[in-house]
């Protein structure tokens, strides 16, 4: 009898390095992501807690724009406690995922790529956005990455301002699709005009998905 191992899904938590908007915007992803999931009923870290220190960090990230010392290491206290609750969360849903993918991105966050003899597949990145023909028509350019077989296009709607500049602003939900070819531009072409969308790009190779890229913002004709 033959068996096949599989290998344990890990979610991805970034370096210590990670600018603090996109770390603040992983953190409210996953939150949106546990936030109801009967799949991770019992979150090691009450989401409750995890809400409040979410909150903290983004006042501590707006109170130090001053540059003040004081306001800094604020930042810097909430920012840690932030990467606690992650590091947490994170081995809570891996190890209560069952290594199922598609339960595992529920929870809001990325599974690392899975390494293969030449390496995980990189991260995609947008050649362009631009606009389309018509109103409500957006055409995006995936650039391809090596060991890249397909990809998947997420977008949503940006909050309304002032609460688009806001750090870690992000669509309430995402709209995912999946892309066979990258040689042409992709068309969404039912967007609403006015609206400022942001886009992500992820990748898919022989091993698994790479993480998604940054997001890229552009608004509607």
């Amino acid at each position: 009898m033959s068996t096949t191992k599989v290998t344990p899904i890990k979610a991805v938590i970034g370096p210590n390095s990670m600018v603090d908007p996109a770390r603040l915007l992983m953190a409210n992803t996953v939150l949106k992501g546990l936030t109801g999931n009967t799949a991770f009923a019992n979150p090691v870290v009450p989401l409750a807690t995890f809400g409040n220190d979410i909150t903290t960090y983004s006042n501590a990230i707006t109170a130090a724009e001053d540059g003040g010392k004081n306001a800094k290491a604020a930042r810097a206290k909430a920012k840690k406690a932030v990467i606690t609750d992650l590091k947490q969360l994170a081995n809570y849903v891996e190890n209560n995922c069952n290594d199922e993918l598609a339960i595992f991105t529920t929870s809001g966050f990325t599974a690392q790529a899975k390494r293969s003899a030449t390496g995980p597949v990189a991260v995609p990145t947008f050649k362009s956005l631009d606009y389309g023909t018509h109103p409500g028509e957006i055409l995006v350019w995936v650039k391809s990455v090596t060991g890249g077989k397909s990809y998947k296009i997420r977008y949503g709607a940006m909050p309304a301002p002032p609460q688009a500049a806001a750090p870690g602003a992000a669509p309430s939900s995402w709209t995912v699709i999946d892309i066979a070819g990258i040689k042409k531009a992709i068309a969404f072409d039912t967007l609403t005009t006015g609206t400022v969308y942001a886009f992500q790009v992820q990748a898919l190779g022989l091993l698994g998905l790479s993480a998604w890229s940054d997001s890229s913002t552009i608004t509607c004709p």
